[in-house]
């Protein structure tokens, strides 16, 4: 993979990660396009760590307060306290997110190859972004009316946001857009649907990264490490553009030109699906 390769794909993941049109799928388009080996793909690893740190760049004070946070119910544990989560909101995030991490997380570790080998396809593809369409329709309907906060979320509804979670495990299925909308579905307004989409990606994206990080130290001699640091750094740069991008977009109530642009690039994969063989 040369330079520009890297940086495109940086682009795409940058877009595609936060925008809910899905970064796998797009991934596995660009990887077809360009003819490179998802064997020889450690850089999409990469690009993954890169938006990871878009997160973190986008809600410095969030994930400051979760890690001060998580600190906090350590001590209180130590004391015989308990969680004590009325002390502030990011210890309910961060429960939640632990709760809502786990059926992904399950699923990643039993089945990431079997998903990798059998989903990443062009024609599956092409199918899981008519899906994310209308998961995303569905987001924008319900929306309206919605007023609970993090706090209200409560165990089990932290349970059906992670079933969505689960469900963009497949390529084509957006991460972002699926999970805010699993938020939805379960009440929250849709700045704390929007921000716990965000935060629940930290633990899914560093997990795959470290899952995949065998295969970056196994081929680590056959890194050209220029491509690599540009894909890092213009995913982390678009990535956090489309973090901002996306917040103001939901705030207008527009998911439904996400839900065309999904369908429109599903039908077009469908009709030339001769043109990725």
């Amino acid at each position: 993979m040369n330079t520009l390769q890297a940086i495109i794909l940086g682009i795409i993941q940058g877009i595609t990660e936060f925008l809910p049109i899905s970064s796998s799928g797009h991934l596995v388009i660009a990887q077809s396009l360009f003819g490179i080996n998802n064997d020889n793909l450690a850089i999409t690893i990469v690009l993954h760590l890169g938006t990871f740190f878009a997160i973190i760049a986008a809600y410095p004070a969030s994930v400051w307060n979760l890690i001060k946070e998580f600190f906090g119910m350590l001590f209180d544990l130590i004391r015989f306290k308990g969680f004590n989560l009325s002390k502030s909101k990011y210890r309910y995030y961060l429960i939640y997110i632990v709760i809502a991490s786990i059926p992904a997380g399950i699923v990643g570790v039993l089945l990431n190859d079997l998903i990798e080998n059998v989903f990443s396809k062009v024609f599956i593809v092409s199918m899981t972004l008519f899906l994310t369409g209308f998961i995303l329709l569905l987001g924008e309907k319900i929306s309206q009316n919605n007023h609970k906060e993090i706090q209200q979320l409560g165990f089990g509804k932290s349970i059906i946001v992670g079933l969505f979670q689960m469900v963009a495990i497949l390529p084509g299925i957006s991460r972002s857009g699926t999970t805010m909308v699993g938020g939805l579905v379960c009440g929250l307004k849709k700045e704390e649907a929007l921000e716990f989409s965000f935060l629940l990606a930290l633990p899914a994206i560093l997990g795959s990264v470290l899952i995949e990080m065998k295969d970056i130290v196994k081929m680590i001699d056959e890194i050209s490490m220029i491509p690599v640091v540009c894909g890092f750094i213009t995913s982390l740069i678009i990535g956090y553009l489309s973090i901002k991008l996306f917040n103001l977009i939901v705030k207008k109530g527009h998911l439904v030109y996400f839900s065309v642009y999904c369908w429109t690039v599903g039908l077009l994969l469908a009709v030339n699906i001769s043109y990725f063989k």
